[in-house]
């Protein structure tokens, strides 16, 4: 009996977890948690240098295999530097704010962290940091989350 809910808790928690897709979270098909987390500033100042990060993570107990991610930064930011971890390939257009990266493999409790260096653009509005992964093993194939970057006047 006690085996029994244990068990069906287990499995209404794994089901929670599958149905946070918003949040940048996910279950692979696999048992992996998919993890996006975007860290940025409350407020951009203008003045001001910020960073944003966008982390890439994977709680499971097998590697994730052949992510592709796109990153799209607000227009109201310009890059001035960006790093990336080992491991993490770039592809981009310098006449667009999305960036193109693939990840060949993700293993067990690690994350990769793409690290902007950014400063506000002007008196631009405040605008949207949206991150999409794409993977086989995904619902749907593709994880999103965002986060709003405010400007401070």
């Amino acid at each position: 009996m006690m085996r029994n809910r244990i068990m069906t808790l287990a499995a209404l928690t794994l089901h929670a977890l599958a149905g946070c897709k918003s949040n940048g979270m996910a279950l692979t098909e696999r048992g992996q948690l998919f993890k996006i987390n975007i860290v940025h500033p409350d407020a951009i100042a203008p003045t001001n240098d910020s960073d944003v990060d966008v982390v890439i993570s994977n709680r499971g107990v097998n590697s994730v295999h052949d992510v592709l991610i796109d990153v799209q930064l607000p227009q109201s930011l310009a890059v001035d530097d960006q790093r990336l971890p080992a491991g993490v390939n770039e592809v981009h257009d310098p006449e667009t704010d999305v960036y193109h990266y693939t990840i060949d493999r993700l293993p067990p409790v690690q994350d990769k962290r793409i690290h902007y260096r950014v400063h506000a653009r002007g008196d631009e509005p405040d605008g949207k940091v949206v991150v999409v992964a794409w993977q086989k093993d995904l619902p749907g194939d593709k994880l999103q989350a965002q986060a709003l970057v405010k400007y401070s006047r």
